[in-house]
């Protein structure tokens, strides 16, 4: 029984994964899960004829699939997952050797503690690899698939670990190094292509779905309800990106469960309104890629 399962997803970054892949092949009670997503690069026959071998590498195919949802992919790859802890780090992110052995007292310590952990610091394209328990993963209902585009879903997770009673720890960020790429490389497979405007319709959705999610008790919400929440987010931000606006505006109406009944056959019922308005920032200074 591995202690802990790397799981890491390819949609068109093949090339990266030829340089990450054998280092997570050779850490310390350690599988390895590649998930290859309906990847152009051919992952999964790569994966098979150079790794034929070596156990502990398991390579989940899918098809048909032309737009890459990450979410989905990280889900299906933590599905076979049979290590308590879960390392979900992207394809280009080149571990150290010993990282998992670093690790080793840590996860011995940490099942009952409820940590997950994150590398500090961190590192731009580092920014979305991590650790938790599979089983805190399973009870938090994973990543959220409802997320379209490149970015939050991450961020998203962290917050409803946290609501769930977790507390973030830390790792030396040495121990992933990101590979140097572009924008263009991170939205190729995507139908939204300019990144600032999927960030916004994530971030967006997401806190809304936090507040609705603590509103209600702090569970998550149906699948319907995400869905028809982030299908509104997704027209009002784009409206506003179109019309080059400084505010997108949505009104949401609290289930009835929520209101107040009052005397005279009368009730006090909820609406939140959101708002996402453009501010003024001071210049930032320059990031890599």
């Amino acid at each position: 029984m591995p202690d802990i399962s790397f799981i890491t997803t390819c949609k068109g970054r093949l090339d990266h994964l030829r340089q990450t892949l054998p280092r997570m092949t050779v850490q310390r009670s350690a599988e390895c899960i590649v998930v290859d997503y309906d990847c152009p690069d051919g992952t999964a026959p790569w994966v098979q004829a150079n790794f034929p071998a070596v156990q502990g590498v398991k390579v989940i195919k899918v098809n048909q699939a032309p737009l890459f949802n990450k979410s989905h992919a990280n889900n299906l790859g933590a599905a076979v997952a049979t290590a308590p802890w879960l390392c979900f780090i992207d394809a280009d992110i080149l571990v150290s050797e010993g990282f998992a052995a670093s690790l080793g007292q840590t996860l011995a310590h940490s099942l009952e503690s409820r940590l997950y952990l994150r590398p500090a610091p961190v590192a731009f394209g580092a920014y979305g690899s991590f650790v938790c328990t599979r089983r805190d993963f399973e009870a938090t209902g994973g990543f959220d698939e409802t997320f379209e585009g490149c970015s939050y879903m991450d961020d998203d997770l962290y917050v409803r670990l946290q609501m769930a009673g977790l507390q973030e720890a830390n790792f030396p960020g040495e121990h992933f190094v990101a590979i140097a790429h572009d924008h263009e490389l991170r939205t190729r497979h995507y139908e939204i292509k300019h990144r600032p405007v999927s960030h916004r319709i994530n971030s967006f959705y997401a806190n809304i779905k936090h507040d609705l999610m603590r509103q209600s008790g702090g569970g998550n919400l149906a699948l319907a309800d995400r869905r028809a929440i982030y299908g509104e987010v997704k027209k009002v931000v784009l409206a506003q990106f179109e019309s080059n606006s400084d505010c997108a505006r949505l009104e949401l109406t609290l289930p009835v469960s929520s209101s107040v009944p009052i005397r005279y056959a009368s009730e006090i019922r909820r609406k939140w309104i959101f708002e996402l308005v453009n501010v003024a920032l001071a210049p930032m200074p320059p990031r890599p890629l």
